[in-house]
């Protein structure tokens, strides 16, 4: 038995209880008949959607598109995560949830993938969980997870999402729960897979009086991982509950919900790979091109492997706060109270009042590590860290030595030539090494410096760098391959409330009118602190930490060491950031129904404003933890970055948008659509960080302008849903951040600047979209297979990118040895390229088959097939590079034992498709530890696995 699965059993005592208690209730249980609500004059689905609209509406009489999924496709599609779920809606492309369980990336209809939900806000019941979806290291997806308290979910895009909802520029995704009935009800799941992991979900609903109503219910699951850390990864759950009210007469509603979550998922990043060598850099003509049938991993596998592991799960770090040990394991921990109120009341005039509200309150931690694209066998990397970080900063504080200027030198520099060198008379340095680098016009600069080091170690040692195990401390092998690591620390504190209020009235003028008219207004706030380290590490499997010390001949460590536990630099970059924004909005809307309910129109109008403040320090290098005029220690501790100079921003910023689109029915269930509108979003708080930073931005407020049409479809041989729409997305305000190597504050030797203490410079810049793009949904249903339906989604599109420019530094390097010669500037525009890790085709075909009505066996099998094309690496500006493209088949088969009680099986990845959702561009310089093909990192999909349901509802 697979031991990450074995060793969780004894977490099942408390499930296996629950099944007992199920299994004997399902034997007295009485058979029900499930209902489903249909048009009674054609005899096909009435799905009524809520999300978007100001009254309930038939899915075929929208202006706009929309699209749903309930709880029964919830458990068929079994998603291992919120981004996995939203992956089945046509337009949104999720990744494959490679993340993990929380904080994927998404993006729509082509927009830019700039991290998390940033344009597809996620919403609770009608209310976004946080104001803001784009929170720096808190996507919109920590706050959601779906259970058997999620009625369904709907998610539109574009058109009113924008009227009635805050940054709906993309897309709005509601996820509605389910509330107490007229009859007692609940429901319990137990999951379990092979990778360690067991979940519970339940709940329980019913009548409390013949007014009042309550339910409740939630999940707790731990795992290992779906790739194997080692440890227990995943641990935590949520619990919602709520109570509504409705009057004898409907016409009063008020409702409370409550949730509350604390989780913790792991967060996985980035793997090693290697392709076949290459000399030339990618272009926009010529791209690098991964084959998925020649890449291979380096040290960790791409099915389960990771870069955690018990022996990299506590980190040490450095800082203002002084010494601190993290536990990476803690992962994306997410610890939230959200209370919502609703309340509703028609009067008799037919006025109608409603006000919602939310408050939620938490915390938030973000600790993971990323991978450095610096795999190479021992030797090599220690011989890479003796040159560039132990000879060559002594020597330069030599060299500024022999100038008279010795505090010119950065002040770890000077320690290492105190710590591991004899430092030379000015006479003798000049004679020996200065003079002649002068009269050889620099040309002799590398060679010289490197036969300094040998000259001038301290006697009996300092002749090169050992690595040793954190763990034990023995010697790591030569041909052992190492890397950087860098942990990212992040604790989170954050609050947000919002509050809704609509009038509401119908009016007869040229048909029916249904007018709404609302105000809206949030204020969120935010603090948190980030930190990285650097830390080294091997690439076996598991992953262990290394220390590295400068060692004599012999290979015996002489001196301090050049990292604590594993930490290289254990205080690196990173910001603390405090702020928030508050908001204030005010929309109208019309549902117009004219010609006998044929013809429907929705226009809407929403004006906002936003006052942004933020508080903002960058982390700098650097503070020295070592005593006063100290010459002993760990040169780690001369490098640590904290918090420096406050910045201000207090900024108020103004938006509009509108919305108008039409629907007719040719048929009772065939219509024809069209809109356009145009969106917009106000700063971001991660926007407000940048420009805390930057001259100020012309125009700071996104628009997107999108014109759709299409036509729907349905009866009970198939549905068919097609759209056709063209976006053009107005250049976003960004910020580039560089380094000023031409700044005389530079400290420079040899005439080459010390890049790190140059000055950073925030320049402004644009980033523009256009896409053309077709959605495809049809559902067949053949008559001659009674039970069989496939559903087909297909998504074509053609972003590019319009508007950008900005500069990028280039590190000019001797191609003889690889050393740095000096920098240059170049002005990087992707204008007419389409943008990074986003597919011209995304497809997603799903089979299934119930066979009860032609063989009478309870049995539902489905499958699915899911294919994304080509996808432009993460920085298409430069090394262009081309991912290639790739399917996932999952499969599975649902029984049901009884009326109430079930068990399904899933199986994801059923080929063990090994290929990446996304990764960095490769370069032609960085090659792998065998030295013949090339180094980067990509992040892969997961390997095979299995899952096992048993789901009991009464």
């Amino acid at each position: 038995m697979n031991s990450r699965f074995g060793s969780s059993w004894g977490r099942l005592a408390f499930s296996a209880s629950v099944l007992a208690i199920c299994a004997a209730s399902a034997v007295r249980a009485q058979d029900a008949a499930a209902v489903k609500a249909t048009d009674n004059t054609v005899g096909i689905p009435a799905e009524l959607v809520v999300t978007g609209v100001v009254k309930k509406t038939r899915k075929v009489d929208t202006t706009f598109t929309i699209d749903t999924i309930d709880q029964r496709e919830i458990q068929r599609l079994s998603p291992i995560s919120t981004a996995d779920l939203l992956n089945n809606i046509p337009g949104f492309f999720a990744e494959g949830s490679t993340a993990g369980e929380a904080s994927n990336n998404i993006t729509v209809r082509g927009l830019p993938v700039t991290g998390g939900y940033r344009y597809a806000p996620q919403l609770i019941d009608g209310l976004p969980v946080f104001q803001e979806p784009d929170v720096p290291f808190m996507n919109n997806d920590v706050f959601i997870r779906t259970d058997l308290m999620t009625e369904r979910v709907e998610a539109i895009k574009g058109g009113p999402g924008g009227i009635l909802y805050s940054n709906g520029l993309g897309a709005v995704v509601n996820y509605t729960t389910k509330t107490g009935g007229d009859t007692f009800e609940g429901g319990y799941k137990l999951e379990v897979a092979n990778y360690g992991f067991i979940r519970n979900d339940a709940y329980l609903s019913g009548p409390i009086n013949d007014n009042l109503h309550f339910a409740v219910g939630g999940f707790y699951r731990t795992s290992h991982g779906v790739r194997n850390t080692g440890y227990t990864a995943d641990r935590g759950g949520q619990i919602r509950a709520n109570l509504t009210y409705k009057s004898n007469d409907d016409k009063t509603q008020f409702a409370v919900y409550g949730q509350y979550i604390n989780d913790r998922t792991a967060f996985f990043q980035n793997l090693p790979i290697e392709v076949p060598g290459f000399t030339n850099p990618g272009t926009a003509a010529n791209p690098i091109v991964i084959n998925q049938n020649t890449v291979k991993p380096i040290g960790l596998n791409f099915q389960n492997g990771t870069t955690l592991s018990p022996f990299n799960r506590y980190i040490t770090q450095f800082g203002e706060y002084g010494q601190r040990k993290t536990d990476i394991g803690d992962g994306i921990h997410p610890d939230f109270k959200t209370v919502t109120v609703k309340f509703s009341r028609e009067l008799d005039s037919g006025w109608k009042f409603s006000a919602n509200a939310n408050f939620t309150s938490g915390s938030s931690g973000f600790n993971t590590i990323f991978t450095g694209n610096d795999a190479s066998t021992a030797a090599s990397f220690l011989g890479n860290r003796f040159t560039n970080d132990v000879l060559q900063p002594a020597f330069d504080a030599q060299w500024q030595q022999s100038e008279g200027n010795p505090n010119n030198a950065p002040f770890q520099n000077r320690y290492k030539l105190a710590t591991y060198f004899n430092s030379l008379s000015p006479a003798d340095f000049n004679s020996n090494y200065k003079q002649p680098i002068l009269d050889s016009g620099f040309s002799r600069f590398n060679e010289l410096r490197s036969a300094w080091g040998n000259a001038t170690a301290k006697a009996g040692g300092g002749v090169g760098v050992g690595a040793f195990y954190n763990d034990g401390g023995a010697p790591v092998s030569a041909s052992t391959n190492l890397t950087f690591l860098i942990p990212w620390i992040v604790q989170t504190k954050a609050s947000s409330s919002v509050q809704d209020f609509r009038i509401e009235k119908d009016l007869e003028f040229a048909g029916d009118h249904h007018l709404t008219a609302g105000f809206y207004h949030s204020d969120y706030s935010d603090s948190y602190n980030f930190q990285a380290s650097l830390v080294v590490s091997t690439l076996d499997s598991p992953t262990r930490l290394v220390n590295m010390s400068v060692v004599n001949a012999a290979g015996a460590p002489v001196g301090p060491s050049l990292s604590i536990n594993g930490s290289f630099l254990p205080g690196f970059y990173g910001n603390v950031v405090s702020g928030g924004a508050e908001n204030y909005a005010g929309f109208v809307q019309d549902h117009w129904e004219a010609f006998d309910h044929r013809l429907k129109i929705d226009a809407g109008f929403r004006w906002e404003t936003e006052k942004s403040n933020i508080v903002f320090q960058n982390r700098q290098c650097c503070t020295s933890l070592l005593p006063a005029n100290s010459t002993t220690g760990s040169p780690a501790l001369n490098e640590i970055q904290e918090p420096g100079d406050q910045k201000f921003l207090n900024q108020r910023y103004n938006g509009h948008g509108w919305s108008i689109g039409a629907n007719y029915a040719l048929r009772h269930n065939l219509a024809v659509y069209a809109l356009a509108s145009r969106s917009f979003r106000l700063p971001s708080f991660n926007d407000a960080i940048g420009f805390a930073q930057s001259a100020p931005i012309t125009d700071p407020v996104e628009h997107i302008t999108q014109f759709e049409g299409g036509a729907r479809y349905q009866s009970q041989i198939f549905d068919a849903s097609a759209a056709i729409y063209y976006n053009k997305f107005s250049p976003r305000s960004l910020v580039n951040t560089y380094q000023d190597f031409k700044s005389p504050s530079c400290s420079s030797v040899g005439g080459v600047p010390n890049i790190n203490s140059c000055p950073q410079v925030a320049q402004p810049y644009s980033f523009g979209i256009k896409n053309f793009g077709a959605e495809l949904e049809l559902v067949v249903r053949p008559p001659f297979l009674k039970g069989f339906e496939v559903k087909n989604d297909i998504v074509i599109q053609d972003p590019r990118v319009n508007g950008s420019s900005f500069l990028n530094v280039i590190t000019d390097t001797n191609p003889a040895n690889g050393n740095i010669t000096g920098y240059h500037f170049v002005t990087i525009s992707r204008d007419g390229r389409r943008p990074g890790r986003l597919a011209a085709l995304n497809l997603n075909i799903q089979p299934s088959w119930n066979l009860k009505p032609l063989t009478n066996l309870p049995i539902k099998l489905y499958g699915q097939y899911e294919y994304h094309s080509t996808r432009y690496s993460n920085a298409d500006d430069f090394n262009v590079t081309l991912y290639p493209a790739y399917y996932v088949a999952n499969a599975g088969m649902l029984i049901d034992l009884t009326n109430k009680m079930s068990v399904q099986l899933h199986v994801a990845n059923i080929t063990n498709q090994l290929t990446f959702t996304e990764g960095d561009p490769l370069f032609n310089d960085l090659k792998a530890p065998d030295g013949t093909g090339n180094r980067g990192v990509a992040r892969p999909l997961f390997g095979r696995t299995y899952r096992a349901f048993f789901s009991y509802r009464f």
